[in-house]
């Protein structure tokens, strides 16, 4: 079941985190508003974030790229061309210029680690020809097929970028959300206890449910989903991440919660690990 796009977003600015009177650790939204963001995205010019889009631009060695996220189907294009060749041109109307020098691309996001980054794939929108990149050759290089190297840097840069502006990505065709944009959602509707997650650009993103049985063998291995890994979940409740944990470690005590990066700040959220801290985070 995918996520619906309705969620509770919030507008603070700074932490806000409640440790009640008994000490108990309410679960909560600990992610920061990123006062550098700008700095983050490294030679990206957020150029459009409104309630309709996401609009990137970035230029390297003279490929200039621009990147649409429409936030209603969370489709994604990417628009190049030559600096040099096309000037001046509208960031806003790229995509209407009739001109064999202008590239567009429907991007898919396939996956995201840590270690390789994001797995992407470009259909051409004229031809209709699709190429898989990754930083994992030995995964993808079967599935290559002949892109400009600029056009695959240029297009990487600004999904890196993206990633750490939206609020809703799909990978893989299924949707995944910040944590801080629909945990609250969540809690409070209680349909469901525990869901996939994935760390990405240093945030955790909540993706569909997923059984308490299945939570635990993603959380010590893999659960076997090819379409969704990783080995991190989520849950709406302290004690029901500690049920993963303890479930997943054989029945013993499961370590935690406890917050990394020596406290509250970007990305950061409260989990538990199993008893030996074999595989991912519990996170609630």
């Amino acid at each position: 079941m995918l996520l619906k796009r309705n969620f509770v977003k919030f507008l603070a600015t700074f932490l806000v985190f409640v440790l009640v009177s008994v000490g108990v650790i309410t679960p909560s939204n600990v992610k920061a508003q990123n006062n550098n963001i700008t700095t983050e995205l490294d030679g990206v010019e957020v150029v459009v974030n409104n309630e309709q889009e996401i609009r990137l631009k970035t230029e390297i060695d003279g490929v200039v790229g621009i990147l649409v996220q429409d936030k209603e189907t969370l489709e994604t294009t990417l628009t190049t061309y030559e600096e040099s060749k096309l000037t001046p041109v509208s960031l806003m109307s790229v995509e209407s210029i009739d001109n064999n020098l202008v590239e567009q691309y429907a991007l898919t996001i396939d996956d995201y680690s840590t270690r390789f980054g994001a797995t992407i794939t470009y259909e051409d929108e004229e031809t209709g020809q699709k190429s898989t990149i990754s930083n994992n050759d030995s995964v993808i290089q079967p599935m290559m097929v002949i892109l400009a190297p600029l056009v695959q840097i240029v297009g990487a840069k600004l999904i890196e970028s993206l990633l750490l502006i939206a609020a809703v990505i799909i990978i893989n065709h299924i949707e995944f959300a910040r944590t801080d944009e629909i945990a609250m959602n969540l809690r409070n509707k209680r349909e469901y206890d525990h869901y996939y997650a994935k760390i990405m650009q240093g945030d955790v993103w909540i993706g569909p449910s997923i059984s308490l049985s299945n939570a635990a063998l993603r959380l010590k291995s893999f659960n076997g989903d090819s379409t969704i890994t990783g080995n991190d979940v989520w849950s709406t409740t302290l004690s029901g991440a500690a049920k993963v944990a303890e479930r997943a470690g054989g029945g013993k005590e499961a370590v935690g919660p406890e917050i990394h990066g020596g406290g509250l700040g970007f990305g950061y959220y409260y989990h538990f690990h199993t008893w030996n801290r074999v595989g991912g985070h519990s996170f609630f």
